[in-house]
C-alpha cells in the first residue's frame, strides 16, 4: 500500500454507513470475480466434446493446462480490484467481516454456493497472506456452510426396460449426440448389453433378475465425462426396489470412427476411473456440486473432496478436504497420534501421518540431505509441474496447503523435536495448534520397497511388471521421474504402482539419454573420476540397475519384463514420438475389460 496523504485518508470511526458501502463493494467485486472464473472454466470445458470428435489430442492437453490456471488468475485479478476498492481499509478485519456477511447473502440461493464460498476464502487469503486469519472471516467449518446433498433429477435421464434390455442399451448409446459415427454400432451394443448383464449377475442379483424380466430402468448422466483420448458415459442400472449397479462406459474415437471400448461396473471399478493418480475430467455442466451429489451415490465410499477434485474443482476440493480432516480428527480417539510415515526417510521432505489415516502430510525440509542441492523454490516448481501434467494414472495428486492447522496434542514430544530440527522454519505452535506454513497432502500408499518385503512370488512378479509399466507410462507422457528408486514409488490397494517423489522429476524431452562411452583403457573404467564429459542433463540408462541393488530377486523379474528401460535407445525413441506429436494411449481400466478382448455373436 502506498503512503496516503493525510487529507484523503478516510476516517471510519462512527461512520457505519461508509463501512457498509466499502464492505458491499468488496462483496460485489469478489462475486463478479467468481462469476468470471466460473464462466471461463466452463467455456474451456464446453469445447471438450469438439476436441474429442476432432481427435485434437494435443489441444486436449493444452485445454487442461489452461483450465488449471483460470482460478488462480481470477483470484489475482480480483485481489487487484479489492486493493483499489478497500484502499486504506484493506486490512480492516471488521470491514471484511461485513463483506463476508453481505457476500453470504448474495450467494445464498446460488446454484454453486459452496464453490462461491471457496472463492471468497481464496481472495481473502490472497489479500491477508500470513497474517493471523480467523475462521470467522472464512466459509469453512460451520454447519451452515456445508451444503446438504440436493436432488439431481435434472442431471439424469432414465430409459425403461419394458421394451427389453437390448433395446434400452441401444437407446442409451443413441441418446449420446456425436458428430462422428460408430465403426460397428451393432457389435458394440451387443457386447455392452451382454457385459452389463454378466456384471449385474455377479454383483447385484436383484438388478439382474429385473433385467431379465424387462423391468426397472437404466439411468444415465446428461453430461459426458471427457478425459485424455476418451469420453465416459456414467450411469446405473436400477431395480424397482432401489437396488442398483453403477457403470461407466468408455467411448474412444479412432481414425476409423467411434467404438465402445470397455465398461466398468460397480463402485469399486468406477473408483479406478476416478482414481487419485488421474488427471481431471471435463464435464459440461453448470451444476458441478449436484454432479458430486450424484457421483457420491454411485461411489459412496468416495469422499466429496475426491469427487470435486476429479471434475476439476481442485480449490473447492481443498475446502472439502479440510472439513474432512477436522471431522475425522475430532471423531478419532486421542490415542490416534501423528507418526513419521512408514518408509525410507526422504532427503527433501519430512512426511508424517496417523496410523489410521488414508493420507500423508509432506513438508519441505529447511535443509536438504546430501547429495540433494535443489532449493525449496525448485522443489515447489516440480510439484506445480506435476499439477499441470497429464498424470496418466502414475503420479499421485497433491493438495497444497498454506497455514494448515493440526491438533498439537496429537504430536509426541519426540516427533515435535524431530520436526523442529527438520522443518522448524515451516512450523508455528500457537496454544493448542501446530500450524504448518506450507504442506502437501497425498494419498497414503505402501512404499514399493516395503511391499516387496511382504509379497509372495505371484505378487512380486505382478508388481515388478507394473513398476516397469509405470515408468513407461510416464515416459509416454513426457515425464522422467529422475530418481527411480523403489522407495519413491507406492503400491495402491489395487496393486497399481504410482510415483510420488517429485523433487527430481522433469520433462523427458529435457534429458539427454546416452550410452556410456567405451574406453580403450581399463584403468579409465576403474577410475573414480569420469573419463568422459558429462552435462547436467545427461542420463545413462545402463546405470538404472543401481535402483535394484538391494533386491536381486526383484531385479531379475524387472529385467525379464523391461530390459529395454536400461538402453538409451528406448528413451530416445520415446522422445522422438513425443516431438512428433504422438500422444501415448493409457487406459484407466484393465486390458481384460476392453471389448477388443471379448468375443460375441452379433
Amino acid at each position: 500500500m502506498p503512503n496516503l496523504p493525510s487529507s484523503i485518508v478516510p476516517t471510519l470511526t462512527n461512520n457505519p454507513a461508509l463501512e457498509h458501502v466499502i464492505a458491499t463493494k468488496l462483496a460485489r467485486a469478489v462475486f463478479a470475480g467468481f462469476d468470471a472464473m466460473f464462466a471461463e472454466f466452463l467455456n474451456i470445458t464446453l469445447g471438450a466434446q469438439s476436441r474429442f470428435e476432432q481427435r485434437l489430442w494435443l489441444d486436449v492437453q493444452g485445454a487442461m493446462r489452461a483450465r488449471l490456471q483460470v482460478y488462480e488468475r481470477q483470484v489475482e485479478n480480483v485481489s487487484h480490484v479489492v486493493r483499489l476498492i478497500a484502499y486504506a481499509e484493506l486490512n480492516d478485519a471488521s470491514i471484511w467481516q461485513q463483506a463476508k456477511n453481505i457476500y453470504a447473502a448474495m450467494v445464498a440461493n446460488h446454484e454453486n454456493e459452496p464453490i462461491a464460498h471457496t472463492f471468497f476464502n481464496s481472495t481473502f487469503g490472497a489479500i491477508w497472506h500470513d497474517k493471523k486469519i480467523r475462521t470467522v472471516h472464512l466459509f469453512v467449518l460451520k454447519a451452515k456452510y456445508r451444503t446438504a446433498p440436493r436432488p439431481f433429477d435434472g442431471l439424469v435421464k432414465r430409459i425403461s426396460l419394458q421394451c427389453g434390455f437390448s433395446n434400452a442399451v441401444k437407446q442409451l448409446i443413441l441418446a449420446q449426440a456425436f458428430r462422428v459415427n460408430f465403426i460397428d454400432f451393432d457389435r458394440d451394443v451387443a457386447i455392452l448389453q451382454r457385459t452389463l448383464k454378466l456384471g449385474a449377475k455377479q454383483q447385484c442379483r436383484q438388478v439382474y433378475e429385473l433385467i431379465n424380466l424387462n423391468d426397472g430402468y437404466i439411468e444415465y448422466a446428461n453430461s459426458l465425462f471427457f478425459r485424455n483420448k476418451a469420453c465416459y458415459l456414467i450411469g446405473r442400472c436400477i431395480a424397482k426396489n432401489g437396488d442398483n449397479m453403477p457403470f461407466a462406459i468408455a467411448i474412444l474415437n479412432t481414425e476409423k470412427g467411434l467404438l465402445l471400448d470397455a465398461v466398468m461396473m460397480g463402485a469399486d471399478q468406477l473408483s479406478l476411473l476416478f482414481g487419485f493418480a488421474r488427471t481431471y475430467f471435463m464435464v459440461d455442466t453448470d451444476q458441478p456440486a449436484r454432479y458430486v451429489d450424484y457421483l457420491s451415490v454411485l461411489m459412496p465410499h468416495k469422499q466429496r473432496f475426491e469427487l470435486f477434485n476429479a471434475i476439476g474443482f481442485i480449490k473447492h476440493a481443498k475446502t472439502e478436504f479440510y472439513r474432512y480432516k477436522v471431522d475425522t480428527t475430532k471423531n478419532s480417539p486421542k490415542s490416534d497420534k501423528y507418526i513419521t510415515a512408514p518408509g525410507t526417510p526422504g532427503m527433501v521432505m519430512l512426511v508424517f501421518t496417523t496410523p489410521n489415516s488414508e493420507y500423508v502430510y509432506k513438508v519441505i525440509k529447511d535443509k536438504f540431505n546430501a547429495p540433494k542441492t535443489a532449493t525449496k523454490a525448485q522443489v515447489m516448481a516440480k510439484y506445480d509441474f506435476v499439477k499441470q501434467a497429464d498424470r496418466v494414472g502414475r503420479l499421485v495428486d497433491t493438495h497444497e496447503f498454506r497455514y494448515l492447522a493440526f491438533d498439537l496434542s496429537r504430536f509426541s514430544d519426540e516427533l515435535l523435536s524431530h520436526m523442529q530440527q527438520m522443518i522448524g522454519g515451516s512450523m508455528v505452535m500457537a496454544e493448542k495448534a501446530l500450524i504448518l506454513k506450507h504442506v502437501y497432502v497425498e494419498r497414503k500408499m505402501t512404499p514399493l520397497n516395503l511391499y516387496l518385503n511382504q509379497c509372495d512370488d505371484k505378487q512380486l512378479n505382478k508388481v515388478m511388471l507394473d513398476y516397469g509399466k509405470a515408468i513407461k507410462d510416464l515416459a509416454g507422457a513426457n515425464i522422467f521421474p529422475g530418481d527411480m528408486l523403489m522407495k519413491n514409488f507406492g503400491v495402491t490397494r489395487w496393486g497399481r504402482v504410482v510415483f510420488y517423489d517429485y523433487d527430481e522429476i522433469c520433462p523427458l524431452t529435457e534429458c539427454n539419454f546416452r550410452d556410456i562411452p567405451k574406453s580403450d583403457s581399463q584403468l579409465d573404467e576403474l577410475s573414480a573420476q569420469s573419463y568422459f564429459d558429462i552435462a547436467d542433463n545427461d542420463v545413462f540408462p545402463s546405470q538404472f540397475k543401481v535402483f535394484f541393488s538391494a533386491n536381486e530377486r526383484a531385479f531379475s523379474i524387472f529385467k525379464y519384463h523391461h530390459s529395454d528401460i536400461f538402453t538409451a535407445s528406448f528413451w530416445q525413441n520415446c522422445q522422438q514420438q513425443i516431438r512428433a506429436g504422438h500422444i501415448y494411449d493409457v487406459y484407466p481400466y484393465k486390458q481384460s475389460w476392453r471389448f477388443t478382448n471379448i468375443k460375441t455373436e452379433v
